[in-house]
This record gives C-alpha cells, structure tokens and sequence, in this order.
C-alpha cells in the first residue's frame, strides 16, 4: 500500500478492487452487518463458521478510538471489516469500534459509506443486527417464545419470520432505533436496497441469548442456509457464565454489606 491515510470514513480495498466487482455482479448477494456492543458477534461468527470467507475491504475512521491493537504478532490501527463468502453469496460487516463520542455526523457519514459500498457490491437484500432490552412498555410484556423486533424499512417486503413482532409506530411508541444499526438500513433503503433491522430480545445489557435469537430470526428472513448451532450454543454457554458471575457478585456483595444504607440493596451490584 502506497499511500494510507484515515480520513472520517476511509476504504482500502484488501483484493483487487476490478476482479472482485467482475466476479460478484451477477450475484444476488446478501450483507449482515454489526455494530458494538453486541451486534458485531453475529457477523463475526459468521464469517468464522464459513471456510470460503475472505476480507475484501477495512474501513478506517478518525473518529475510531485514538490507540493500536494487538493482532498476532503485530500492532495496527482500528478498522472495520467486511467479509464474502461466494458460496452462500454473503458479506459480513464487522462494526468492531463506536465512535470515540457520540458523533451524528460521524454516526451519519459512515452509514452512508457503508450503504453505498452495499449498492457497489450488487447487494439486494441488507440487515443490520443488534439487541433489544425489555426494561420499560412494550418491550416488557413482549409474548413468551419471541426472539426478536424486526424493523422494516422503505421498500421491504418479506414475510415476518416465527417468533418474531415487527417494530412499527404502533407497537414501539416513541422508540428508536439507534445510530448505525438503524442508519445503515434507512440509507440502504433510499438507493433501492431491500433493507431491514433484527433486534434479539436480552433480558439484561449483556445477554448473549439476545445474539442467537437474532441470528435465528437473520437465517429465517433471509433464507441462508447456514448450521449455526454451534455459535448459539457458545453465546447461551456465555450467557449463562455471565449470569454465574452476576450471582457471585450479589453474594458476595450481600455478605459484606449488611443492614440500612449503602450495599443493603443488592440490585445496584447486578452489573458491577
């Protein structure tokens, strides 16, 4: 590479650029795409399970987190990735760095880049993927058994897959969804991508069991076939680890603090 600066949303292409275009404009590809916190597992794991899977693009931003990380033996600036597997005609986005601070115009530009990157790579159908917290109405009194809020946007059609509510006006209220995990779709939606946004339904910020729910509602809309068995059994595996390490910490807390005041209510320590 000849020349590399990072700019507020910089490509570098990681195959030849014209043979790559050549040999996908013909497909019907399909693009996942995950952001921090949770949502980048998906594709992640994705790219891992498929053994055809290659990196075609980094993407850098100056508006990643200023610092270097370790890769193998070696040190290199933060980027995203996106990934392609020929075989089942998917590209796999890997959000892996948040904004350094909330941004809109960084959260805004690099959704378009990314949207655009989508019509260039002949994408027809686009998902985001992400988590969804039950804390407050409606989410609370969501069904038992549903796994997944499903965002449609302009010009999606496909059928709600089972075990899955679609996220409208009417059944949301005021909620959103947030910065690139709803941008992405609502750019790609603008320039005629079938576009839409899973949300897995967690109990907790760092529910696990919220990922499988949406990778299974992602495999149902989209029509992949992919054995995923394994990812889900890691993130429920991981979830309940999570959940083992919570109740050492109630106990833990309960047994040192004692009586009225500070420590005497064990919620406050649930994520500590």
């Amino acid at each position: 590479m000849e020349e590399f600066e990072i700019e507020e949303f910089s490509i570098y292409w990681n195959v030849d650029e014209e043979k790559f275009k050549d040999k996908i404009s013909k497909h019907y590809n399909i693009m996942v795409a995950g952001f921090p916190p949770l949502g980048n597992i998906i594709p992640y794991h994705l790219k891992e399970l498929l053994s055809d899977s290659e990196k075609i693009m980094s993407f850098y931003s100056y508006n990643f987190p200023p610092m270097v990380e370790a890769h193998d033996e070696e040190f290199v600036i933060p980027h995203d990735e996106l990934w392609y597997s020929e075989e089942k005609r998917l590209f796999c986005y890997i959000g892996k760095y948040p904004e350094t601070e909330y941004l809109p115009k960084s959260a805004y530009k690099q959704s378009e880049g990314l949207a655009r990157v989508a019509k260039e790579l002949h994408v027809r159908e686009l998902y985001t993927v992400g988590v969804v917290m039950p804390f407050q109405q409606p989410f609370r009194n969501t069904k038992p058994g549903i796994e997944a809020y499903i965002g449609y946007f302009e010009g999606s059609h496909k059928e709600l897959p089972r075990a899955s509510v679609k996220m409208t006006r009417k059944n949301i209220g005021r909620y959103t969804i947030i910065r690139k995990t709803g941008l992405v779709p609502g750019f790609a939606s603008k320039l005629g991508i079938e576009s839409y946004s899973i949300l897995g339904v967690g109990k907790y910020p760092e529910d696990l069991r919220a990922c499988a729910g949406a990778l299974r509602a992602f495999k149902r809309m989209s029509g992949l076939e992919l054995e995923t068995g394994a990812i889900e059994k890691m993130l429920h595996e991981s979830a309940e680890a999570v959940e083992e390490r919570i109740k050492q910490q109630i106990a833990k807390s309960t047994s040192t603090y004692r009586g009225d005041g500070v420590g005497a209510d064990t919620s406050q320590y649930m994520y500590g």
